[in-house]
């Protein structure tokens, strides 16, 4: 009898023990500092849930600040090798991929990251984001707030911008700053652009106040023109095989917190910090703001129309594409 009881106990502890080591890892890459707002307060806070909702199946493991990739254009490659088994994904550092959501770089299209990501999900939902989006498990589909424009010299009118060198996030971007005259310069990411505008190699970059006091530009640029000239499209991916083999329990906690409800967070909190962002640069760094009036910023709108008609023309049913965000950003913006 004594036998038995121990036979049982050990047998008990060995499941326990198999129990407390079941949950599957999954690595979480982000390039961004761990204390940048949206790793440490979207990110991290998201991939927690998840644990929690789990049962115990998962884990999510953050690597920030590039520990498993320093370039954000790495971050998509991460994920399709299997070093990183979900990513945060800026689309413009991989053109020719989910080009059809470069639709929110359009200048004046995005009003704000809440109604744009909404909007960029109900997108996906509708069938209108098709070809890569189809190649991963996402989690979210977002924008940004939009961007203004953060330059050395100060900028009022369109023209002012003739001859210069600035920098964007993405090809429909580029292609607007080439429609004002100025040079466009592709392939500077996030973490480098400070050190690019205080070398000379650009002038200034479309940008908001999140990105300019992450990475340290109000050190660099000293005006700041205050437009909605386009938003950055961003993704959170996860590879698709890594998903499928995951239990229902496990894929249930995912999804729970993905898609419509991932947009939520993140247009939320990304606004917020935006806005607080703003004024913490502000109070520290000499920057002037210009907000235009009504007939300055119908210059501009005037100005940056044919990057629309471009991108229309240019990408395969874009006329619909463009036609559908408008409505749903509409919609959700009711």
């Amino acid at each position: 009898m004594k036998f038995k009881k121990l036979a049982l106990a050990g047998a008990m502890a060995i499941g326990l023990c198999s129990a407390a080591t079941a949950a599957e890892t999954l690595r979480f890459s982000s390039f961004e500092p761990p204390v940048a707002h949206v790793t440490k307060n979207i990110l991290t806070p998201w991939a927690e849930d998840v644990a929690a909702a789990s049962d115990g199946e998962l884990e999510i493991q953050m690597f920030p600040g590039g520990t498993l990739g320093r370039s954000p254009a790495q971050q998509l490659k991460l994920v399709e090798d299997g070093v990183a088994d979900i990513a945060w994904v800026i689309p413009g550092y991989t053109p020719g991929r989910f080009d059809q959501g470069s639709v929110s770089e359009l200048p004046f299209m995005i009003p704000s990251s809440a109604a744009g990501s909404a909007a960029m999900w109900s997108m996906y939902e509708q069938g209108l984001f098709t070809g890569d989006y189809d190649k991963f498990k996402l989690i979210g589909i977002m924008v940004s707030a939009p961007n203004g424009l953060a330059t050395i010299a100060p900028i009022r009118e369109p023209g002012d911008l003739n001859g210069l060198n600035l920098r964007a996030p993405g090809p429909t971007m580029l292609s607007a700053i080439d429609a004002l005259g100025a040079v466009p310069v592709g392939g500077i990411t996030g973490p480098t652009i400070a050190e690019s505008i205080s070398r000379g190699l650009i002038d200034g970059t479309f940008t908001q106040w999140g990105a300019i006091e992450t990475f340290r530009m109000g050190e660099v640029v000293k005006n700041y023109l205050a437009l909605p000239l386009g938003a950055t499209p961003m993704l959170i991916v996860m590879n698709k095989a890594k998903y499928d083999g995951l239990s229902d329990t496990a894929k249930a906690a995912l999804d729970k917190f993905s898609g419509a409800a991932f947009s939520e967070r993140f247009g939320k909190s990304f606004d917020a910090n935006v806005a607080e962002a703003r004024e913490r640069t502000r109070a520290a760094n000499p920057i002037a703001e210009l907000v235009p009036d009504e007939a300055l910023a119908r210059q501009w709108r005037d100005a940056l129309a044919v990057a629309t008609t471009d991108w229309i023309a240019n990408t395969e049913n874009g006329q619909a594409i463009y036609d559908a965000l408008t409505k749903s950003i509409a919609d959700v913006s009711n």
